[in-house]
């Protein structure tokens, strides 16, 4: 099964004739052109317009909705896409999405975990990182953390915290 991507969610109906809010988690809004799916498995698909930006949110018609009801039935629908419809990166650049299940390791080789997901409360990225036992726990995903990304042996090497 292809990898999916979450590239943005329904967060409400705006006015009466079916349009919705739409809040982009990527910056690249050609992506939202395709037909996007509505869950991380499965083939159930929508497809939008996008209209123009309202308050830091996109404006955006769905085929085939027509009034507010329709339009709010569709609140908190999350939308992704293949994760081969993405571009392709530059050499050194990466998306976060795809250090999902990286083994993290110290600079010395030794094992931490393994990346749960790639979170953001605000302030910056955080690797959430389950180790072999105990507790997940959050590394930042700064320069001084992250030593080295390799995708060909699957590693995050990272700078070990003390308290790790």
């Amino acid at each position: 099964m292809t990898k999916r991507i979450l590239i943005g969610e329904i967060t409400t109906a705006h006015g009466i004739k079916g349009l919705v809010k739409l809040r982009a988690y990527a910056e690249n809004e050609d992506l939202f052109n395709a037909p996007l799916f509505t869950e991380e498995s499965g083939n159930k698909t929508i497809s939008i317009t996008l209209k123009n930006m309202l308050k830091g949110d996109w404006l955006a018609e769905v085929e085939g909705v027509i009034d507010r009801n329709e339009a709010e039935a569709l609140r908190g629908t999350l939308l992704y896409i293949d994760r081969d419809a993405m571009p392709e990166t530059d050499d050194g650049e990466f998306y976060i999405e795809d250090l999902k299940n990286m083994k993290v390791v110290d600079a010395s080789g030794g094992e931490i975990g393994v990346v749960l997901s790639i979170e953001n409360y605000g302030a910056s990225d955080l690797l959430n990182i389950k180790p072999a036992s105990g507790p997940s726990f959050y590394l930042p995903f700064t320069d001084d953390v992250i030593i080295d990304v390799d995708f060909e042996t699957g590693t995050v090497t990272v700078e070990r915290p003390e308290e790790i």
